[in-house]
């Protein structure tokens, strides 16, 4: 988690000030935390299969709306964060215990659902009005779209794994300030 935190400080300290508006750097810096995410290996946090209790050492879910979209970040080392396309978020609630129990529960969801992604050739942001489930594994990613409202009303083999990650995002946003 702290390479994670060091490198959205990078990223922020790198940015062009004068090229950019506040919201804009913002942005971009989630934009590249991301990215920076999705392009992690399970080695880069000291992940290895025979240490994990699944092929899922991490799972990336992201719900478009109107004007962006949000990011859940749920990682095996504990790592949990929320951050939203036009800027901003919740970084290092896996400090909070509440916070990395629902994380873990949620890792262990979405190694059930595993056979339900599908290999992923690219990570686009989600459309809005759908969620992606983007499944970090030791063999590379995988990912799964539905509508939110087929997931959130229950309609969808992978509701239940959603409902999991809205259990991490209220974790987080009762635990941080």
């Amino acid at each position: 988690m702290r390479r994670i935190l060091a490198a959205l400080i990078s990223i922020l300290g790198i940015l062009p000030a004068a090229a950019q508006t506040p919201d804009t750097a913002h942005a971009q810096a989630t934009a590249d935390l991301r990215a920076m995410v999705l392009r992690l290996s399970p080695e880069e946090l000291g992940l290895s299969e025979d240490t994990s209790p699944g092929p899922v050492w991490g799972l990336v879910m992201e719900t478009g709306m109107e004007g962006g979209y949000y990011t859940l970040v749920a990682l095996a080392d504990g790592t949990t964060s929320l951050y939203f396309s036009n800027g901003g978020g919740i970084l290092g609630g896996g400090e909070h215990a509440p916070v990395r129990k629902a994380s873990g529960e949620l890792l262990t969801s979405a190694n059930q659902f595993l056979e339900s992604a599908a290999p992923a050739s690219s990570t686009p942001p989600p459309a809005q009005g759908h969620t992606t489930f983007y499944f970090l594994t030791f063999d590379g990613i995988r990912s799964y779209t539905a509508p939110e409202q087929e997931l959130g009303y229950q309609r969808d083999r992978l509701s239940l794994l959603f409902h999991a990650a809205h259990s991490v995002i209220s974790e987080l946003r009762v635990r941080t300030p």
